[in-house]
């Protein structure tokens, strides 16, 4: 029997949208032998593989949203600067290129900006900019002494979360790309900070000290009906939502060192991925 070549053509394609796209990995920073690299490895914990190889300190990755990148930053230019890589490790390239200090990128949902802190202003202050380093424009304006750190986007791209100690301690809030329509969704006297959406917007999962040690709390994106997922005596911190929105990990030092956890969105089923190096941070799922 004879096919056309449209016919193959559309059995081709159909073949190729059957294939299962790969599942998604884990990116972080960890210290061997005491320099900090970036290492990616499946979210059982296997099959780590190293990414970067330099004597500089790189760290905080963040996974553009096509898989197809990852920015980071680094002191290799001798002070942090935000950098973007092939997602093989490959290619890395200077996106800041400032006197200061830059860090914790996070890619919009589009994949066109990168918002990130930086203390070139006296203090740390939230920055976005074009993907490739251009239009580097300022989104919080704050007096000297106060910080706004570790910006987070929305899935649909209409707010930031941060945190700021501008009401007197850390808490999380929420402003629009354009820096405006600030919300404060934590109104506690201890520190809130690390704030991070779930996939689907509509929870945030960051950490706590409201006990006596720290704590990964999930909440509603409005701030309401706020849960505790982990309690150990314990530092639990840096959660990150799977892309289905089924898992968290997370950094804990509650084995000793600080090493990277999962556990189900709900917090059961903790289970501890990283053995060997005594300190990891900054846990990322690719996409």
């Amino acid at each position: 029997m004879k096919l056309k070549l449209s016919s193959l053509f559309a059995l081709a394609l159909l073949l190729g949208c059957s294939k299962a796209p790969p599942p998604p990995r884990i990116i972080f920073a960890a210290q061997v032998q005491g320099n900090w690299d970036i290492y990616t490895m499946d979210a059982d914990g296997s099959n780590l593989v190293r990414l970067t190889y330099h004597l500089a300190a790189d760290g905080a990755p963040s996974c553009s949203p096509d898989g197809r990148r990852i920015a980071f930053a680094t002191n290799r230019d001798g002070n942090d600067e935000i950098y973007v890589m092939d997602s093989d490790g490959s290619n890395a390239v200077n996106l800041t290129n400032h006197e200061a200090n830059d860090f914790a990128p996070d890619w919009s949902p589009d994949g066109r900006e990168i918002a990130f802190m930086s203390d070139r202003d006296g203090h740390w202050e939230i920055y976005v900019m074009d993907a490739n380093g251009a239009n580097q424009r300022r989104l919080t304006r704050t007096r000297a002494g106060v910080n706004n750190v570790f910006p987070a986007w929305s899935p649909d791209g209409k707010w930031i979360a941060f945190t700021s100690n501008r009401s007197g301690n850390d808490e999380i809030w929420v402003m629009d790309p354009e820096g405006r329509n600030l919300r404060n969704l934590t109104r506690n006297e201890a520190p809130d900070m690390g704030a991070i959406w779930s996939p689907d917007g509509r929870r945030i999962a960051f950490a706590s000290r409201r006990g006596e040690s720290l704590e990964i709390y999930i909440m509603d994106s409005d701030g309401g009906d706020l849960k505790k997922l982990t309690d150990y005596p314990a530092l639990d911190s840096s959660p990150s939502w799977s892309p289905d929105g089924k898992k968290i990990v997370f950094v804990s030092n509650r084995d000793g060192g600080r090493h990277i956890y999962v556990m189900d969105a709900d917090g059961s089923n903790v289970t501890r991925l990283t053995y060997g190096t005594t300190l990891n941070y900054f846990p990322a799922w690719s996409k």
